[in-house]
């Protein structure tokens, strides 16, 4: 007999999620809603199915981050629904408001949990200025805390970038639909809420084995691990895949960190530099905002029995702004033939700038 799966549902909007758990008890007889908020007094913890609330619990929390909220009360809660929900097809995990997936995803993997498919839901009608503009988390007053500092489009485009499915509240733009197309995950499922696209095993079952779906998703969260992208540009949405084996040059990446990361535009990847030849650096921007940080090393699997050659490589997807800009941008930060004839070993112990982002070079060494 298989396992109940998990779902794993996100939004940056509350009141989405709940229309979104709620389709998904209808959808999925005997499911179970597994829900959490962090508030300014701990953890709220509701579990409920088609039949009622069972749970509504404040639970105090330490710090009021998604880790240790994770760590505290959201595994645990899912194991003890799992072994007491009978024969619940599925428990359906809502996440806190504009709280990232991955870190959940990850851990429920690694916990042996059966991961089914990740749902977002999301308004069609102002995902473009969601994902591409700068608006950020707490000018909205959905920050997941007091001090949140993060975009709007970060925190959609996290959540977005690992769905297999994609909930909307009704028919999105062209150009809405094309900017979901181009930044959601190859193969991803569009479907419309209150349409009854979820039933059944179409969600909870999946063809391929326990195995290869934990490695994928895995695999799905590395930033040296991106898809190619097969989807064409149209409605004025294009994405430029930047790639090279040379690293940046630190010093021409400064000058060129605006116009690679500026503008509507949201860019993931990783890079490599010279003076930090070992470091994976991962690339994550979004309205404007970007963030630059080391993700382990080029030398360690990127997921088993995978182990990433060292590359430079940029996914931007942007409107209304001239790609070719970003091409001419990226070409320059690279390093030339000259740069790298002299050798790696005379970089060593230079400064490079990004202490701020990566830590003091003598860390590296």
């Amino acid at each position: 007999m298989t396992s109940p799966a998990v779902v794993v549902l996100s939004a940056i909007d509350p009141v989405l999620r709940g229309v979104a758990a709620g389709d998904l008890l209808c959808d999925l007889p005997g499911a179970l809603v597994v829900q959490h908020d962090l508030l300014p007094a701990g953890l709220r913890r509701v579990v409920y199915g088609s039949d009622g609330v069972r749970e509504d619990v404040l639970v105090p929390l330490e710090h009021a981050c998604l880790s240790c909220a994770l760590r505290e009360d959201v595994l645990p809660t899912v194991r003890r629904t799992l072994a007491g929900g009978g024969a619940a097809p599925a428990v359906v995990l809502a996440l806190p408001a504009t709280a990232e997936p991955l870190p959940v995803v990850q851990a429920l993997v690694r916990a042996r949990v059966r991961v089914g498919p990740l749902v977002t839901v999301l308004d069609g009608a102002s995902v473009v200025d969601d994902l591409l503009g700068d608006d950020l988390l707490s000018e909205r007053g959905i920050g997941l805390t007091v001090d949140d500092a993060r975009s709007v489009g970060e925190a959609l485009a996290h959540q977005l970038e690992l769905a297999d499915v994609v909930l909307l509240p009704g028919p999105a733009p062209a150009q809405a639909t094309a900017v979901l197309e181009h930044l959601a995950p190859e193969g991803a499922r569009h479907v419309a809420l209150h349409s009854g696209g979820l039933a059944g095993a179409t969600l909870v079952e999946d063809a391929r084995t326990r195995r290869a779906r934990r490695e994928e998703l895995l695999r799905r969260g590395d930033p040296r691990c991106l898809g190619s992208r097969s989807t064409d540009d149209r409605a004025g949405v294009w994405t430029l895949d930047l790639r090279s084996w040379r690293p940046f040059h630190p010093a021409r990446l400064l000058e060129e960190i605006e116009a690679l990361g500026a503008g509507p535009m949201r860019g993931r990847g990783c890079f490599w530099l010279p003076t930090r030849p070992d470091v994976v650096v991962a690339w994550d921007g979004a309205g404007g905002q970007l963030s630059i940080g080391g993700v382990g090393s080029w030398g360690s699997p990127a997921y088993p029995g995978h182990v990433a050659e060292r590359e430079t490589r940029l996914l931007v997807t942007g409107v209304d702004h001239d790609p070719a800009v970003l091409r001419r941008a990226f070409d320059s930060a690279l390093m030339t033939d000259a740069e790298l004839a002299t050798g790696l070993d005379r970089w060593a112990g230079r400064p490079d700038g990004f202490d701020a982002w990566l830590g003091p070079l003598e860390e590296v060494a």
